[in-house]
């Protein structure tokens, strides 16, 4: 779901709410909503503009495209003084500083989520018809988003063991995992050598094979020296991504860049040289750690 339809369900519930939807009968709603959404189709949303804005979402929708950091600025505290406890826009301010103070941002986005699981909480969110659908639930997807930078900041700093349990909380939260925070469980499991987890992760995910599960067991595996495993995993790696023949021999002749200029800034093709480039430089923390993996890599895929 994008954050245009997000939109639309917002003022889905707004308009609910407004007309008295818990004293509709089931009918009555079916063709309020049918209404509603062909109303709302016929009048696409259009940019909005500083006058026109008028909720928190208007001005983050304006900080994400303002032209300069001081507009930015402006926009994302006009959003919170309207909703204080608006998560996005609690994390767009934190976003502003992550660069220049890091560890200011840490220590704020940590009491930020403290405070946003708490809010969880009161609102019965925390309970057991939510938890596994946070991804599917309308007012959760702000702090799923929020647990998300919290986890990647700490990525980035190497603490990979808060990390790996803030990205495990979200897939508790979220079992379908619409944000894809398994691929960096799964590099983080393998820099940590913990193959009882990779594998656990493996079963859960793993019905179809993907190159950001595979890869990374195939260097768990080289880690620990158990070089058949890791042969294995690079093996059904090659079986899925017609290109892993092709990543390794470019990172050998040093030609990987040719790829790369070849690249969209709107995304990658799955099962392809594309997606190996993305993995490898979103998880370089990983690939850094295993130097001689790629020539070992290249020599094994020559005869697959």
């Amino acid at each position: 779901m994008s954050r245009e339809t997000e939109r639309a369900f917002k003022a889905i519930h707004k308009a609910l709410k407004e007309n008295g939807a818990d004293d509709m009968s089931l009918e009555d709603a079916n063709v309020f909503l049918q209404k509603f959404m062909e109303d709302y189709n016929s009048n696409p949303h259009t940019a909005v503009t500083e006058k026109t804005a008028s909720t928190a979402d208007d001005y983050l929708e304006l900080a994400e495209e303002a032209p300069t950091r001081a507009k930015a600025e402006k926009y994302i505290k006009k959003a919170l003084e309207l909703e204080p406890d608006n998560l996005d826009a609690v994390g767009a301010s934190l976003d502003l500083i992550a660069n220049d103070n890091p560890w200011e941002f840490y220590n704020k986005i940590t009491a930020a989520v403290e405070n946003a699981t708490k809010q969880m909480e009161v609102k019965g969110l925390m309970d057991e018809d939510s938890i596994g659908a946070y991804w599917g639930i309308l007012e959760t997807r702000p702090y799923m988003r929020l647990l998300n930078r919290y986890a990647d900041f700490m990525t980035e700093a190497g603490m990979m063991g808060p990390a790996a349990r803030e990205y495990e909380e979200m897939l508790r939260l979220s079992t379908n995992d619409n944000l894809g925070v398994r691929y960096q469980l799964m590099h983080i499991y393998a820099f940590l050598e913990n193959e009882e987890a990779a594998l656990e992760l493996l079963n859960k995910y793993g019905e179809h094979e993907e190159t950001q599960l595979l890869l990374p067991l195939s260097i768990l595996y080289f880690k620990t020296g158990k070089f058949d495993k890791a042969e294995e995993y690079l093996g059904r790696l090659n079986a899925v991504n017609k290109d892993t023949k092709k990543f390794f021999k470019a990172i050998k002749k040093e030609k990987l860049d040719q790829y790369m200029d070849e690249m969209s800034d709107f995304g990658y093709r799955p099962f392809s040289i594309q997606e190996l480039i993305v993995e490898l430089m979103e998880n370089s923390f990983l690939f850094e750690t295993v130097p001689f993996y790629f020539d070992w890599a290249y020599e094994k895929t020559r005869n697959m």
